[in-house]
């Protein structure tokens, strides 16, 4: 295997772990959004305070 300077200790290049990092954080939102929507329901359907 050929000795690549311009990898990470990941083994990405910065482009790949540029794509990877926009995949992940596009994830997190659409994780976040999902858990307000649920906690939001939940509040109307049965407020805990």
């Amino acid at each position: 295997m050929s000795d690549r300077t311009d990898l990470s200790f990941t083994g990405l290049t910065d482009e790949q772990a540029q794509e990877l990092h926009a995949v992940y954080m596009s994830g997190l939102w659409l994780f976040v959004a999902i858990a307000v929507v649920a906690h939001l329901a939940t509040f109307i359907w049965r407020p805990w305070f």
